[in-house]
């Protein structure tokens, strides 16, 4: 089976993970749904955006990162834990990346696809 065309093989995975009642193909539909339409880079500038106009949003967004977001409507598995950090005249953070399973998909999009 490894030498089938992708396309083959993930139809079997497919097959068999419908099977054992592990996938249903609305809900495959509904990711390929999310990562179109509602998971950007535009989701991130639009945090940004408001905090740099509204004051409040801004303390609630650096109080709890992940329930300000949430107030956007912006959600997703990989943004059940967003920390928000501020850069001031004394601290500069620098976040570095690795692309791994805490990338932050609903306000940055998918990874790139070199990923």
């Amino acid at each position: 089976m490894s030498d089938a065309p992708i396309e083959q093989r993930v139809e079997a995975l497919q097959d068999a993970l419908t099977e054992k009642g592990h996938f249903h193909e609305d809900t495959a539909g509904g990711v390929n749904d999310w990562f179109e339409h509602e998971a950007s880079p535009m989701s991130g500038a639009k945090v940004v955006a408001r905090a740099w106009t509204d004051p409040a949003y801004r303390e609630r967004l650096l109080a709890d990162g992940t329930a300000a977001i949430a107030e956007l409507d912006i959600s997703g598995p990989e943004g059940a834990h967003m920390v928000v950090l501020e850069n001031t005249p004394e601290i500069h953070n620098v976040v570095v990346c690795t692309l791994c399973s805490c990338y932050p998909w609903p306000v940055l999009g998918a990874p790139p696809n070199w990923y």
